[in-house]
């Protein structure tokens, strides 16, 4: 339990590290969206290594007790589960206090996209209105916090089953 406490800690807290060093270094700016949301997505992958340590430090710990598939991934859920929770967090706290207007710049932003795509107006005016009722549903700061929380589990997910994989005790 320890290991997934401590391991999910840190995975959180990398995730919120750097986000908010995101943030501080790129701006709001609809400028820095794309840019962002790759750095985002690299600060998900390269955090979620900490699920992999999380396993094998829970290993080391048990051995010379085997560690099966269910035992690794559980721990890697764990790890992820508690990760998101700390993430889901400092999303609220970044909507609500650090750059409350983000939502509503990023629904103009992708706009802004839609409209210069250069695709057929009905093709334009369909996306349109699926974007409105987009902005309709993150209009709250619950739905986008949910989004990213689902995101980072996911992740989590994927991190977990391929360590989990790859870090269990083969049956002899």
């Amino acid at each position: 339990m320890y290991s997934i406490i401590r391991f999910g800690s840190l995975c959180g807290l990398a995730l919120v590290i750097g986000f908010y060093t995101s943030h501080l270094a790129l701006g709001s700016t609809t400028d820095n969206f794309t840019t962002g949301e790759i750095v985002g997505y690299s600060v998900m992958f390269i955090s979620s290594l900490a699920i992999i340590m999380g396993i094998k430090d829970y290993k080391q710990k048990r051995s010379p007790a085997p560690l099966g598939f269910m035992g690794a991934l559980g721990v890697g859920l764990g790890i992820s589960l508690i990760a998101a929770h700390i993430f889901i967090l400092y999303n609220w706290f970044y909507l609500v206090f650090i750059n409350p207007t983000f939502t509503s710049s990023y629904i103009r932003y992708s706009e802004q996209k839609i409209i210069s795509s250069g695709l057929e107006p009905t093709v334009i005016e369909q996306q349109l209105s699926e974007l409105a009722d987009y902005a309709d549903l993150v209009g709250n700061n619950f739905t986008p916090s949910m989004m990213m929380f689902a995101t980072v589990f996911v992740i989590g997910l994927l991190f977990s089953i391929v360590s989990a994989i790859a870090l269990r005790t083969p049956r002899k």
